[in-house]
């Protein structure tokens, strides 16, 4: 519906009248009755927009001097909203899209004007729209401005006040909020208070009264008032007066908490009524007197001790006629008069007139002119102390026999009792140590003492561990137990250690975490294994092929140079294997002697001249029963190490001696057992290690060696190894004056020692025979197919062991041997074992892996297996393995 007649305030921006008054006609027919200026050019225009706010802005495109761009950009700088209506007589679509980005409400041609009045009504409204909607988010950003404000009064209210407050939930009893008061009061920060419950801040043991309190209060009462114990995080105990009162926190029922701490009013009347009670129930006699000495008070003990009431006293003549020897009378209450006090032993007779022995400590309080107005007396009967000073030195003749060091020393740390465990543990004579400061004698530093009489006095009792030192400052590890010993006032008097040498326990310890650490960590590396020996496979046995086809001297070399890496990569997979597995491989018997001259005779050609070696053993030195090649990387990896520890020369020596372990010597080893060992000890000249390096040699990938010089394999490999054998090793290095390293391996006593070398390499030919290989890895099938081709075999491949039992059953007839890998997908190798066993239990089998076992030889043995072939193995092996079992009867 149009606005018939609406008034409208226009500015028009026009150079022609005549097309101005076509613009105000279109209007009028539109329905408007415009009230409008005419301007031309850019200052008429920023004057017209200061006269008055426009309703609509009409604006030709094009001016000479000014025009719709600029009259946007005018009204954008000045800050009007008044909608805009571009006219021209004829603009491209471009230029029209582009004013209408730039701000225009709508774009109109001058040959269409009919559409001037639609254009403006719809200009309009929008802009009444946009007025609108400015001026709710107006009313609403005020609104939102005063709630914020309130929310802010509300906020510094309850943050600044100096009383600790908190909000609650009324129903899970958790903490919404807190203020700063409340965190520095209680110790928490704002994180650990607002995962607390109100009921977290009380004590345990006050937990039964608050429930039943809450179970009580059916209707709780708008504003409360209680007094509670709290728990500070430090764990000190508060008295505290609670003011709660419910409020509305984010939509919840809550309650808000204001604590006043009143600990100080209750430890008051706390105290007051304990220095009552501690009054009338001391062990002491006490008795009161007044100015003129007459008795107004007696506890119960005194009581009981002298057998006199006050009002007794009194009529007998006074606490005077209680001395048996006058003249200590006299001096006490002449003292009394002069100084106000006396303190020492005195004689006093009970109602019965019995003497007893008494400490007395007298004291009297005077007014401000300086009378006598009250006198204490305080008695305590030696004979207790007596008996007590008979039975101390009897228990010092038992702690004498106690095993543990057991010290007595006062608050400042200076000696006064010394048994004889503590002479045996730390070497000091008791003569030696009396009087002197236990912090001065025992400690290399002082601060773990302080800490511990911190603690100590803190809490009367203190246990743990400490470094200290014997006569020979030696390092000793001993498990303290102290307590605070008190005098008959109940104040602290001095400390009771006792002293537990837990040096040598605290090294087995380490040695058997070490052992456990090393396991875990051999476990882990021992999965690489397996890829690894499928990587290397296909190259040495492709080496060995192409040397038998290759006759040029530099493709030999060349391929030599292969061989060389090959191998050296499967001696590092043999070491982790090693590390990992515990591998075992063949034993024969060994003389310790010539395995050391072997490894003397590689280290002297590749060691530097600088190093003289040296190697020694007995005659009578047992055999060893062992893996020689493995027993020869462990003396190799040992004495490379000790050649990289004397980088300017050394001596290496290298002994064997024999060495019988008893049960008692085993127990101080982390892996020995009773029995006869041989020693291989290896001693260098070199660097030395530090403890901390020490503790950490063993452990795979650690080296102290550069980046490229040294995988850190090599010590873990032999700690492998010679635990495989069932021995162990230990080490002992001293910075800067070398390493002994002592390879303990039990011996043979019953054979004669020999050592195995490895004879040369043959390549037997098949007759034609057919071999299954199944194996998951696409390389080593591809490299042992063309092998065994190339040596007069036929080949049937399998991808894993479903598929190689599949094919065994197609070609049953036809195939005299099966060559299986073990772990496989789908199906594995044992299970493809007894499966092939089950179809022809004559089928002859080899099965190789690169994780070789003693449970995976077993599971092939049970399957009927003779020959288990480690990878990698060479082609030259993979022959000899297939000839021998061909040739092995059905």
């Amino acid at each position: 519906m149009k606005p018939d007649g609406r008034h409208l305030q226009v500015l028009l921006v026009e150079d022609s009248e005549d097309d101005a008054q076509l613009l105000i006609a279109a209007l009028r027919k539109g329905g408007f009755a415009p009230d409008w200026v005419r301007v031309d050019n850019e200052e008429a225009f920023r004057a017209g927009l200061g006269v008055r706010e426009w309703e609509i802005v009409i604006c030709d495109y094009n001016l000479p001097s000014f025009g719709a761009p600029g009259a946007i950009n005018v009204l954008r700088e000045c800050g009007c909203h008044s909608p805009v209506i571009v006219v021209s007589g004829a603009v491209g679509e471009e230029v029209a899209v582009e004013i209408l980005r730039r701000g225009a409400h709508d774009y109109v041609l001058k040959n269409n004007l009919p559409r001037l009045g639609p254009a403006v009504e719809r200009a309009l409204r929008e802009s009444e729209a946009r007025r609108l909607q400015q001026l709710s988010e107006a009313k609403k950003n005020f609104a939102e401005e005063a709630l914020r404000s309130s929310a802010e009064r509300y906020r510094l209210l309850f943050e600044r006040n100096p009383i600790p407050m908190w909000v609650y939930d009324r129903t899970n009893w958790r903490i919404l909020q807190v203020n700063d008061a409340a965190i520095t009061h209680y110790g928490y920060s704002r994180d650990e208070f607002l995962a607390l419950t109100t009921l977290d801040l009380r004590p345990e043991e006050d937990l039964p009264a608050l429930l039943k309190t809450i179970r009580d209060r059916r209707n709780e009462a708008p504003l409360t008032r209680e007094t509670w114990r709290h728990r500070k995080k430090d764990g000190s105990i508060i008295f505290v007066e609670v003011f709660t009162q419910p409020i509305k926190y984010g939509g919840r029922s809550a309650r808000i908490a204001q604590a006043l701490d009143i600990t100080e009013r209750k430890v008051t009347e706390q105290e007051l009524t304990h220095v009552k009670m501690a009054v009338d129930f001391a062990a002491d006699a006490i008795a009161i007197m007044d100015g003129s000495g007459a008795s107004v008070y007696h506890n119960r003990a005194f009581e009981e001790l002298l057998g006199y009431s006050p009002a007794q006293l009194n009529a007998a003549g006074g606490v005077r006629v209680l001395f048996i020897h006058q003249q200590v009378a006299e001096e006490v209450f002449a003292s009394i008069f002069q100084s106000g006090s006396w303190a020492g032993d005195a004689y006093l007779a009970s109602s019965t007139r019995k003497p007893i022995q008494l400490f007395l400590r007298v004291n009297s309080a005077r007014d401000a002119t300086g009378q006598v107005v009250t006198t204490s007396m305080v008695c305590t009967d030696l004979s207790e102390q007596k008996h007590a000073e008979g039975k101390i030195e009897e228990q010092a003749a038992l702690l004498d026999h106690a095993q543990d060091a057991i010290i007595v020393h006062d608050l400042s740390g200076r000696i006064n009792y010394w048994n004889k465990s503590a002479r045996r543990v730390f070497g000091w004579t008791t003569a030696e140590v009396t009087g002197r400061r236990v912090q001065d004698l025992l400690y290399y530093v002082v601060e773990p003492f302080d800490d511990a009489m911190t603690d100590l006095l803190r809490h009367g009792t203190w246990t743990g561990e400490l470094n200290q030192r014997n006569r020979d400052d030696q390092q000793v590890l001993v498990e303290g137990r102290w307590a605070l010993v008190r005098d008959e006032f109940g104040d602290p008097k001095s400390v009771l250690s006792i002293n537990t040498d837990i040096t040598e326990k605290k090294k087995l310890e380490a040695q058997f975490l070490r052992a456990q650490r090393m396991e875990s960590i051999g476990t882990l590396a021992g999965g690489i294994a397996h890829d690894l020996n499928n990587v290397l496979g296909p190259i040495i046995m492709a080496v060995d092929l192409f040397k038998l086809k290759m006759t040029s001297p530099a493709d030999l070399e060349l391929l030599e140079t292969v061989a060389i890496s090959a191998r050296r990569g499967a001696d590092m997979v043999r070491q982790v294997l090693s590390f990992a597995r515990g591998f075992e491989g063949q034993r024969a018997p060994i003389r310790p002697l010539y395995l050391m001259k072997e490894v003397q005779r590689i280290a002297r050609d590749t060691f530097p001249k600088s190093i003289t070696i040296h190697v020694s053993a007995p005659e009578d030195t047992w055999n060893l029963l062992g893996d020689p090649t493995q027993l020869h990387q462990v003396l190799l990896n040992l004495c490379v190490n000790a050649r990289d520890a004397m980088p300017e020369g050394g001596q290496l020596d290298l002994s064997a001696a024999n060495l019988p372990i008893d049960a008692h010597l085993a127990a101080t080893y982390a892996d020995a057992r009773p029995g006869a060992y041989v020693v291989l000890e290896i001693a260098d000249t070199g660097t030395g290690m530090a403890p901390a390096v020490l503790e950490k040699i063993f452990e795979p990938f650690f080296t102290t060696k550069e980046i490229g010089q040294g995988t850190g394999l090599g010590l873990s490999t032999t700690l492998a190894i010679v635990r495989s054998h069932n021995g162990f090793i230990t080490v002992d290095s001293i910075p800067g004056k070398g390493t002994t390293f002592k390879v303990h391996l039990p011996a043979k006593l019953d054979e004669a020692g020999a050592y195995l070398g490895e004879g040369q390499a043959e390549f037997p030919r098949g007759q034609g025979e057919c071999v299954l290989v199944i194996d998951d890895e696409a390389s080593v099938r591809s490299i042992t197919s063309h092998t065994l081709e190339a040596f007069g075999y036929r080949v049937v491949t399998a991808v894993d062991g479903a598929e190689g039992v599949a094919k065994y059953a197609q070609h049953m007839e036809e195939i005299d041997a099966v060559l299986t890998d073990m772990m496989m997908p789908v199906m594995d190798g044992a299970a493809a074992i007894r499966t092939l066993s089950l179809l022809n239990p004559a089928v002859k089998i080899i099965a190789a892996s690169g994780l070789s076992t003693k449970g995976d030889e077993a599971e092939a043995a049970s399957g009927g297996v003779k020959i288990f072939l480690p990878k990698p193995y060479t082609a030259s092996a993979l022959l000899v393995a297939l000839r021998d079992l061909l040739r092995t009867p059905s």
